[in-house]
Formats: structure tokens, sequence, C-alpha cells
């Protein structure tokens, strides 16, 4: 009986316990990059890789540098999902243009004349100023070989302190920065040969 007592206050505490625990708000707003216009037809095939990134850019996190250096999360604004999925989204998206060619995702399988790999390395603020770096590298398809590569980087600014607009900044430079690797993509391709069978 007394163990019993003793194992039903246990269960009460620990309920007690979890309740007190504030629970996680929701952000404010949920945004994304695309969809984006088709703006190339492309002459060949090209897997379009999901681009590597830490995973404080690269997740669902908004994250802004401070004065010091020191990188936040940006409070109440997030990305509707992983930052580099939506990168990787919207880019098919500019050169689904259709052609003779085509971009397919990676998890397609398909074979293709090219494959593009690709790395986030800052998508971030800075007080009102949103800042995307890329760097694209062009492979031959079929033997990985490296044909090309290039950096790119945008910027753009909020038009208020808020951390929506600030947000809004970051979709404008992140799209930037997509819309310029597809123009890299969309020349090389048409500049090199296609490999032989």
């Amino acid at each position: 009986m007394i163990r019993s007592l003793i194992l039903a206050l246990s269960a009460a505490t620990l309920v007690a316990c979890v309740s007190i625990l504030p629970e996680p708000k929701a952000p404010e707003g949920l945004y994304r990059f695309g969809p984006m216009d088709a703006m190339y037809r492309l002459e060949a095939s090209i897997v379009v890789r999901e681009p590597e990134a830490s995973r404080l850019i690269g997740g669902r996190a908004i994250a802004a540098e401070d004065g010091d250096g020191a990188l936040h999360l940006v409070r109440n604004v997030e990305w509707a999902e992983s930052a580099t999925r939506m990168m990787q989204m919207a880019l098919l998206d500019t050169l689904g243009g259709g052609n003779a060619g085509m971009a397919v995702a990676s998890e397609t399988g398909a074979p293709t004349d090219f494959e593009l790999v690709w790395r986030v390395s800052d998508f971030t603020l800075s007080g009102t100023m949103a800042r995307c770096r890329m760097e694209a590298t062009l492979l031959q398809g079929r033997t990985r070989k490296v044909l090309a590569q290039v950096n790119v980087s945008t910027t753009a600014l909020a038009l208020t302190p808020r951390n929506a607009s600030r947000a809004k900044a970051l979709t404008d430079a992140g799209r930037a920065c997509i819309s310029d690797v597809a123009a890299f993509v969309a020349e090389k391709t048409a500049a090199v040969p296609e490999p032989d069978a």
C-alpha cells in the first residue's frame, strides 16, 4: 500500500515537472525560395545535387552575425524546410525550361551528361544586410572530371530591421545566388562538347 502511494506521488511529481517546462514557440513566419521561373533551356542533361553547407546555415534556422562575429539564431522566423533543399529545388526550377536537355535531382539516379556539385559557405544576416556565397563545380557525368568552377556572392538589403524583413532579404540574396549558378550551368554545359559514347 505504501509502495503504491509512493509510486503515485512520484508519477504526480513527474507530471508536474513536465508541465512547468515552457512549450516551444512556433515561428511567426516560414520563408521559402520558390517556385522560381524557368530561365534556361539546357542542351544537355545534368544532375543537381543538394548543396553542402554547415548545419547552421543549411538547416531551417536563420542565422545572423553580430558585431563581434558571433552567429545567433534569428527569433520568430525560419525556413519552410532546409535551406539547402530549397536551393536545390529552386535551381531545378530555374533550369527547367526544357529543350534537348534537362536538370534532374540526384535522387532520381538517372545517368546524365553533367553533374553539379556545390557548397554554400555563407548564408547569413549582418544587421540589415543579407549575404549569400556559394561555390559551384561542374563535373562530366560519367567520368566525374572537373570541367568548370565558379564562386558567386550576392547581397540584399532589408527594408527595415524587423526579423521578417531581414528574412525576406536573405530570401532575395539566396535567389540571386541561385540565378548566378543557373547562368553558370547554362553557359558551361552549352560550351562543353558532349562526352564520347
